[in-house]
């Protein structure tokens, strides 16, 4: 078994680099669905190992627009306490209780029906053999917007920080994601789980874990084409394999397949025109921020809001003794021509004084231009794609294709939650293949 890696480290949109002493996340920064029946639980469990996560308590910190700061507690009284000083008028816990009980039962769902994302009518024939799970469905055809409204939650700042929510863990707003989704997405930070090492101790634990089993990786070794059992390389080199499981953007598979398969692509491309992009900065401070996650709402007409990922104070693999790297990351549209500078100044203005920092060092910004160089991705594209209130269950692409060596994992496959939704992706394709 062979993995085919383009850049000179593990990754991609989940991969790191170095800036003077420090090492920065370049994109994904934190790790959840670690729990017994969850994503990457079930995986560490396959692997028999576990990398070194840091357990984040709380999971994030939301600063609102108006100054109310919430911190989202693993403990859920402590949660619930957080809503209740915050938002004393508003009915929380009925809503809040629904929510852990569904997203409990919908992780238990994709571990019960192996055929999600559903692409056939035949793929739902898998849920009836689970009666249990029917009783989901209702949540697939409300949105989480109609969910707030009737649990009498439609108040502006609460709006504000659910919509903050769901924008970093599904990519959408509460209007456009359906409630079963939002259940999940907005279960994320109550477990939010910290690498030591960041994502570059998190890759280097999966690479020794390639490795461990048999694996060969190669890296700087761009794929250029693939299909019909064959890939072939930017080199020139081509490589047979019995199967070939793709971890792209549906976007760029389209521009690579050869054969038959292109046209299948590039339709699955046009029906799923782009994601969005990202603003990002990166640079280091002389500071100890114990909560390593915030989301920083303004509200500015340039910047609506921004997600900050501070190191872990004394992660020396990262920054050096009381100095912290961060990473800022706010969602702007791939298709935009954006001023960095700008960009730079409306959140370094905002975050200096919010963190009380008067200097920041080895300033790095990127764009989606600059994801697109370094990762390859058409347009900078990041995030992955959503799935859609509305949207026909059947319309999610599928992990198999018309070409019988070639399947595909990833954030344009399973829809959402970052690391998290792309393992969950990953294991759904390795139980079908497995069943073959």
């Amino acid at each position: 078994m062979t993995l085919l890696e383009a850049h000179s480290a593990l990754g991609g949109c989940a991969s790191w680099f170095r800036r003077g002493p420090f090492v920065f996340d370049a994109g994904a920064t934190t790790v959840s669905g670690v729990g017994v029946g969850e994503p990457l639980g079930d995986f560490f469990e396959l692997l028999g190992h576990a990398p070194n996560l840091h357990p984040c308590d709380p999971g994030i910190v939301f600063h609102l627009s108006s100054g109310k700061i919430l911190r989202y507690h693993r403990d859920f009284e402590a949660w619930m306490g957080e809503l209740e000083r915050q938002f004393p008028e508003l009915p929380h816990r009925r809503f809040w209780d629904l929510i852990r009980t569904i997203n409990r039962k919908a992780w238990q769902l994709l571990r019960d029906v192996r055929t999600f994302p559903f692409t056939r009518v035949s793929d739902l024939e898998d849920v009836l053999r689970h009666p249990q799970h029917v009783a989901l469905v209702p949540y697939l055809l409300l949105s989480t917007e109609a969910a707030l409204k009737a649990h009498g939650l439609d108040h502006p700042e609460y709006l504000e920080l659910v919509n903050g929510i769901l924008l970093i863990s599904a990519q959408a707003t509460s209007e456009h994601i359906p409630f079963i989704v939002g259940c999940m997405a907005l279960s994320y930070p109550a477990e939010t789980y910290a690498p030591v090492g960041g994502m570059k101790g998190l890759m280097d634990f999966f690479e020794g874990q390639l490795l461990r089993n048999g694996v060969q990786v190669r890296k700087k070794s761009r794929v250029a084409s693939f299909g019909e059992g064959r890939v072939g390389l930017d080199s020139g080199e081509s490589v047979s394999a019995d199967k070939i499981i793709l971890n792209l953007p549906v976007w760029n598979m389209a521009q690579m397949a050869t054969g038959s398969l292109r046209q299948e692509l590039t339709h699955d491309s046009e029906t799923h025109p782009g994601a969005w992009g990202a603003f990002t900065a990166y640079f280091g401070v002389a500071a100890r921020v114990e909560g390593p996650y915030h989301q920083v709402h303004l509200n500015h007409a340039l910047v609506k809001n921004y997600f900050v990922s501070f190191s872990i104070p004394n992660d020396l693999a990262r920054a050096p003794l009381g100095m912290q790297a961060v990473s800022i990351s706010t969602h702007v549209y791939a298709s935009d021509e954006i001023n960095k500078e700008d960009y730079a100044r409306v959140i370094l203005d905002d975050f200096k004084l919010r963190f009380q920092i008067p200097e920041v060092k080895f300033l790095t910004t990127g764009s989606p231009g600059t994801f697109e160089r370094y990762t390859g991705r058409l347009h900078g594209f990041v995030g992955g794609l959503p799935f859609l209130y509305g949207s026909n269950p059947l319309s999610l692409l599928s992990p198999v294709t018309s070409d019988p060596s070639v399947y595909r994992v990833g954030d344009t496959v399973f829809p959402g939650q970052g690391i998290c939704g792309v393992v969950a992706g990953a294991l759904q394709l390795h139980h079908r293949l497995r069943s073959l």
